[in-house]
């Protein structure tokens, strides 16, 4: 169905349109049976907070300030924040740094930061929200120490927002959230045609894969960093090109007024996901279920053909995922793969092979998280493998998801001569 009130000749920072999604927000946290999959607690952590948090202060304040959790204390318990999603472009102009924490702790004017963190402010505040998350600004960018305590944190800081809000238009920090559209811009296209009788009738006509190109497969889901983020958030808000999408664990909508529940058109993975690990009784044996393995490999399979500016990151971008599958399996991460499945989630290849882009070790070279490109998992078919893992042995740092040193693997398989 299609909603005129919603034509504008502004971007969607204009109040119809921010109302909108403030009543997509408000149905999703508040319907306690469409929506029961996107309230759910036990994928979230109660009563947690990120390290570091900005506080925006009340509607009209000018000034925000760096919150820090451990010296400055949580919030009401009843604070939310919000988290944001974006492309850092190649120069972005403003990092929290071991030399500048206090300063940002002291308060700082918002018409002095990048468009795209003020737009963000501007839908935070419309959501009566006071706490917003940016990894740029909550992150100590020139400790190495703090990145590494941070990264493997990213599960929580998502999950628990009530919101993530997707800057999918913009490049960098400075593109903004809003863009000015004509009125027509809005409109599914009107056609005139008689396809149940004699008589020709006015049809509106809209590009049912629009969700496909300009979201699943656009540029902003192919970077590594905001895979994970997209993943484990509840709720997401994409300002995109044209219009404004939302995307929950119930359905997906946007300003034109089409809406898609969990019908095929909806990226499975995350209802998968919810729904294997909930359902999931192998924790106390640390065996990995089949289905989670093969949704295991499904995510790898995407996530690995991401683009990371860093690819040394490729263990850190998938960790919050890692983490969430480590806590409902307890099963033993090793670089990527899973003890209790390790020959299985070994079981992928690479189409196009290339060199490595940087000779920093990361993981193993039996290891999917060693190259460099998209992998692809075998065919989910009946298959057995005759093959016997002899030993494992493996070192990693503080956090495993993140961190692995070296790593030696033996196996027997049986072999076949060939010949050319």
């Amino acid at each position: 169905m299609y909603n005129s009130s919603l034509l504008s000749n502004s971007g969607p920072s204009t109040s119809s349109a921010l109302d909108l999604a403030y009543d997509w927000l408000t149905t999703c946290r508040t319907s306690q049976s469409f929506h029961v999959r996107c309230n759910e607690t036990h994928l979230k952590e109660p009563g947690w907070y990120p390290t570091r948090l900005i506080d925006i202060g009340e509607r009209g304040a000018r000034n925000w300030n760096l919150r820090v959790i451990s010296q400055d204390g949580k919030p009401d318990s009843a604070a939310r924040y919000m988290t944001l999603s974006y492309r850092w472009g190649e120069n972005p102009t403003l990092l929290l740094l071991k030399s500048n924490i206090d300063d940002l702790r002291a308060g700082n004017l918002i018409h002095k930061l990048p468009l795209t963190f003020r737009d963000f402010i501007i839908v935070a505040r419309r959501f009566v929200v006071r706490y917003v998350w940016i990894d740029a600004l909550c992150i100590i960018q020139d400790s190495e120490s703090d990145w590494e305590a941070e990264a493997p944190m990213m599960r929580y800081v998502y999950a628990n927002s009530v919101c993530n809000v997707a800057a999918s238009a913009s490049s960098d920090p400075e593109g903004g959230l809003f863009r000015e559209r004509p009125a027509k811009s809005l409109m599914p296209g009107l056609i005139s045609s008689s396809p149940f009788s004699d008589r020709t009738q006015n049809y509106f006509i809209a590009d049912i894969d629009y969700w496909k190109h300009e979201v699943d497969y656009g540029p902003f889901h192919k970077r590594g960093w905001v895979y994970q983020e997209i993943l484990l958030a509840p709720r997401i808000l994409y300002f995109d090109q044209k219009q404004i999408l939302w995307e929950c664990s119930a359905e997906r909508n946007s300003e034109f007024g089409f809406r898609s529940g969990t019908s095929p058109a909806y990226p499975l993975q995350k209802n998968q996901l919810f729904r294997y690990l909930t359902a999931s009784s192998d924790a106390e044996s640390g065996q990995m279920s089949e289905n989670i393995q093969k949704l295991w490999m499904e995510l790898v399979q995407e996530y690995s053909s991401c683009v990371l500016t860093k690819p040394c990151d490729k263990l850190f971008a998938f960790s919050g995922i890692a983490k969430l599958f480590q806590q409902y399996t307890n099963d033993v991460y090793v670089a990527g793969l899973w003890k209790s499945r390790l020959v299985e989630t070994m079981d992928c290849y690479v189409a196009l092979p290339k060199p490595l882009s940087s000779s920093t070790y990361r993981a193993p070279s039996w290891s999917w998280a060693a190259l460099d490109g998209p992998v692809l998992r075998a065919a989910f078919r009946e298959r057995v493998y005759d093959v016997k893992v002899l030993d494992l042995q493996f070192t990693t740092g503080s956090d495993p998801t993140i961190d692995v040193t070296d790593a030696h693997l033996k196996l027997r398989a049986r072999t076949i001569p060939a010949s050319y």
